[in-house]
This record gives structure tokens, sequence and C-alpha cells, in this order.
């Protein structure tokens, strides 16, 4: 009987890669040596797999990441990843709100303790394909964005070789909520309303048989200003059109019935910039006394409530003619300011804000939004907010034949291209040239009857 001699076990070479079995985790493990650091102490880099195969693949890409000097921490996470881009970046407080808030809200929980190094396009595509089934193309489009601008910052700081999230298509999403524009009709009931004078609701009813029942103010369909609800067959009796008889004390607050009329139209100046020239929110929070030049009926939009105060983009910085009903308003708001300045004495901030708190304080988004809303309510048009009034301003602009390089100048955008999409709900087409062409040509012809 022949007997084999066993083949001598091949030693691994110096620098050699090693695999070895985990037996706790249950999993092989693939190590690189990187030499002897300062301390004199080994470092090694490790990966690991189910199998041997799996591993050699990681160890080669271990491999061409230290060629190309990229160090992937083990622990090193995708939310780690992302929470480090949010804290370097400078923004307003309210974007910055949102961008935390949608992060925390869909980004940490379903891939937040995946680890970088491992994120593959297939996560990311799987985890958009999820949130999909609950938010809009729009949302998407932001969280996408959040993710690519985070591992993008990674890799500039070589913690990783490739953004997979870039790779990946937007699924449809669900369909969202279109931005609107109020209707000329609407527009001047809430520029009525913020002068002062009532709009809206033009009469008082009383919703009840009983004698002493609150009477309420209503518009012309019924709808009732604090939003009582009637129950079904309950009688609605017309009382009269004199709003002041309103007694229902929630009716007259919505209407500003007991404050007295300067107080009711504090803010018209505001409402009248912001439909007639679509001025954006932050500019309007942060629109100062210094560019605003009454005696030549100019208004410079330089500044914006950002957190570096620069306006959105460079085409967004502008210098409009105002309206002569804007020079009117701003007028009486800068006596009614200095009136409320005198009265706040000591507490006033002078921030020398053209619109703020009665203490000078400067609005934050928040603020402006529930005033907006308050007043496009007192107007009976229901709930908008602020910046539905830069998309009324566009609509009105386009629906009146103002040309669209006009209006993308008036509202600041980057060019017409953003003003055609973003807008393209509220711009009326006028490509007209061709026609009025070939009618020249031929002749406009009789229209048949």
């Amino acid at each position: 009987m022949v007997t084999r001699t066993p083949k001598p076990k091949r030693r691994r070479e110096r620098g050699d890669d090693g695999i070895s079995w985990d037996k706790i985790n249950k999993c092989y493990v693939g190590t690189v040596s990187l030499g002897y650091g300062d301390a004199g102490k080994r470092v090694r880099r490790t990966v690991r797999g189910k199998t041997k195969q799996e591993v050699k693949g990681k160890l080669d890409d271990l491999h061409d990441e230290i060629k190309a000097g990229i160090h992937t921490p083990a622990t090193y996470t995708v939310k780690q990843c992302v929470m480090d881009w949010l804290d370097s970046l400078e923004l307003d407080p309210h974007t910055m709100a949102t961008y935390r808030g949608q992060a925390e809200k869909w980004i940490y929980p379903k891939i937040g303790a995946k680890k970088l190094a491992e994120f593959k396009a297939t996560d990311a595509e799987r985890f958009l394909r999820d949130v999909a089934k609950t938010l809009s193309k729009a949302s998407l489009v932001k969280i996408k964005s959040t993710l690519v601008r985070s591992i993008r910052r990674a890799q500039k700081y070589d913690l990783i070789g490739r953004n997979v999230a870039a790779l990946v298509d937007l699924p449809q999403g669900r369909p969202g909520h279109p931005s609107r524009a109020m209707t000329e009709e609407q527009a001047s009931k809430v520029l009525k309303a913020a002068s002062g004078q009532p709009a809206g609701f033009v009469k008082v009813v009383k919703v009840s048989e009983g004698q002493y029942a609150a009477t309420h103010a209503a518009t012309e369909t019924g709808e009732i200003a604090c939003g009582t609800w009637t129950r079904l067959n309950a009688p609605v009796t017309e009382i009269g059109a004199d709003l002041t008889e309103t007694t229902c004390r929630f009716c007259r607050a919505e209407l500003g019935l007991d404050a007295d009329a300067d107080a009711s139209r504090r803010l018209e100046a505001l409402f009248v910039l912001s439909i007639t020239l679509g001025l954006r929110p932050g500019e309007l929070r942060k629109l100062s006394w210094d560019h605003v030049d009454l005696d030549n009926a100019v208004v410079h939009v330089w500044r914006s409530a950002s957190r570096t105060g620069d306006v959105k983009t460079p085409k967004s910085k502008r210098s409009l003619v105002l309206p002569n009903r804007a020079v009117t308003a701003l007028q009486a708001h800068k006596k009614r300011q200095a009136a409320e300045r005198l009265a706040a004495g000591a507490a006033w901030q002078d921030n020398n804000l053209v619109f703020c708190h009665e203490d000078g304080r400067m609005y934050t988004s928040d603020a402006l939004n529930w005033r907006f809303s308050k007043m496009t309510k007192r107007a009976g048009i229901g709930h908008w907010h602020a910046h539905e009034g830069r998309h009324t301003a566009v609509s009105i602009m386009s629906s009146n034949g103002v040309p669209l390089q006009e209006i993308s100048d008036t509202v600041g955008h980057k060019s017409t291209h953003v003003t055609e999409t973003v807008y393209r709900h509220v711009i009326v087409p006028t490509i007209r040239g061709g026609a009025t062409v070939m009618d020249n040509v031929f002749g406009a012809g009789v229209p048949s009857r």
C-alpha cells in the first residue's frame, strides 16, 4: 500500500490578503494589512461576507479604494453621512428644518443604519420605490437631492468612491398638490380686505330658530366666517347686509370688526407688493426702508431672509417700478409704523424693516403665512399661503398679455425656463406670431356661419 505524503500548506506571502472564518458571527473575514501606524501598531482593513468568493470580491474593491486614496470607516453609516452634510450647510432656519424633517422622517428610519461602504445603487432604488408609494414627485426629488449631495460631500473627503444615489432614476410618485393662483376677482377681494373694507362676506345670517342665537357673517354662497357647521336641515335665516350686526365673537374676530380701521389695514402694503409684483415671502420679510424709494416709485429687491441674507439667485436681485397703489399703501404704512415705533418706546428693535412685528422684530415664515391666511379668510376665499401671492402675480400678468421675459424679470427668475416649468399651470399660452403673419399673407377670411 502506497502512503501519500500530504502537500504542505502554502503559507501566505508577506502583503497577501488573509481570509478566515469568524466562528462567532458565522461569516468569512478578509483582512488587508496597511503596514504600521505611528504608534507601531499594525493597521488593517477588514471586509466580511457569507462566502469566500464574496470576500475576495470585496477585497478587490477595497484594494481599488486604497489605490484611490479612499478610506471609509467601517462604522460610517448613511445616517452619519447625511447628518454631516446637514451640519455643513448655512441656510435659512426654515429651509434647514425642512431638510432635517425629511431626513428624520424618511431617510434615517429606512436606510440610515446601512453602512455607507455597503450602500449600493439597488439599495437606493429600492428605498425610493418604497417611499414613492406615499410621496409626491416633488418630495422624491428633494429626498434624492439630499442623498446625492450628502454622498458627494463624502466623496470630497475621500470617504466613498462612487455616488450610487446619483445613478438611480426617480419613480413617478403620487400626484402632488398643484400650486394655486387666485383669480383676479379673488385677488381684488384680498386687497379690499387688506385695505380695511369688508370683502367676500356680504350678509348676516342666523343658523337656528332660537331667539337668542348668535348671528354670523356669511358669503353669498352661505359659507360662515367662523366655520360653524350647519346641521342637516338646520334653518338659516338671513338677517341683513350690515356686517356690524354680527354677534358671533369668532366671526367678528375673523373679519376684524372689533379692531380699529388702522389695525385692519396694517399690512395692506405687504399684500399689494405680493400680489402686484410677486415678491417672495423671504424678500418681503427682509425688505428694508433703505431699499424703498417712494419719491421715484422704485423698490430694490436686494436682500432675502436667508441665513446669508442674499437673494435666491443673482437674477433675483432686481429693481422694480412700484404700481401707484403700492406707493400709496407704502406711504400710509410708513406713517403707521412711525406711530408703532413711538408706542413701543425702548422695546422697539430698530431693524429698519418695512414689514415687521409691532416692536420691530422680523416675521418668521410661519408668522407671515399665518397673517396671509388670516387675510384671505377675511376676504372670504379660504386658506392661502404667502407664496401663492407670488403665483397670483404671475397668473395675472400672464393673463393680461405681459411677455414671458418681463414676467421672469419681475419675479426674479433665473431664466424664462423656470417661469415656464415651475409656473406652467398659471402661464397663459400667447404664441400668436405665426397666426398674425399668416393672416397678413393670406388674409383673415370670413368665418363661416
